[in-house]
């Protein structure tokens, strides 16, 4: 660990690590997650203030904030080298994770996520993403022309998927992009019941739409 004032840094060799895992055992808030292809870290962290408890087993990550205290503002990043699954429990509030140039094998984040937004990667194959009851807030960006399956526990309200909107629903919902049995590469994603002002659009979406307010 590296401390500079109120800042400190951590990181871990990759070493022989082939499999990454970031797992999240009491949730996540006021950080950013990225992605460095050319790290010869397995990850790389800094924080301003008390840094969370931050174990490495082979690939894992653990990261343990600390009870009682109010989370620091921080960022990780994670090895570009090695694919990853990410683990959240707890849920997550005011996180941004930029995923695009990761190899990303899974995604779940536990009931409550609050103003988070994720850059999704190209996947390869079928990717699961999962969040849990209750998320507001949430915004999750893809690649354009990857399909997605979005289903939803029961009980939402301002579901955005793509051109779809939905207001408010008491049921279960479930969406397919029109091609999404045809490809290979997409995502299935669950999201718990409760779940409010949620955004699911691609990244041509995200341009079209900043161009228009421009």
């Amino acid at each position: 660990m590296t401390r500079t004032g109120t800042v400190q840094e951590l990181a871990a060799p990759l070493g022989s690590v082939d499999v990454g895992q970031l797992v999240f055992t009491r949730g996540a808030a006021h950080l950013t997650i990225g992605v460095d292809g050319s790290m010869e870290d397995l990850y790389r962290a800094r924080f301003e203030g008390k840094v969370p408890d931050i174990r490495v087993d082979g690939g894992t990550v653990t990261v343990k904030y600390r009870i009682g205290l109010r989370p620091p503002r921080g960022d990780i990043v994670l090895s570009g080298r090695v694919p990853w699954a990410i683990r959240a429990r707890m849920g997550m509030s005011h996180v941004v994770a930029d995923l695009e140039s990761l190899e990303l094998r899974g995604l779940e984040i536990s009931a409550g996520a609050s103003q988070v937004e994720v850059r999704l990667p190209r996947p390869k194959d079928e990717v699961r993403v999962r969040i849990g009851g209750g998320a507001s807030d949430v915004e999750l960006i893809r690649p354009a022309g990857v399909p997605v399956r979005v289903r939803v526990g029961g009980g939402v309200s301002q579901l955005a998927i793509d051109e779809f909107r939905l207001g408010s629903a008491g049921g279960k919902t479930d969406w397919r992009s029109p091609d999404y049995e045809q490809v290979a590469g997409r995502y299935d994603v669950e999201i718990g019941a409760g779940a409010s002002k949620v955004t699911i659009r691609t990244s041509e979406q995200v341009v079209d739409r900043l161009t228009s307010s421009g």
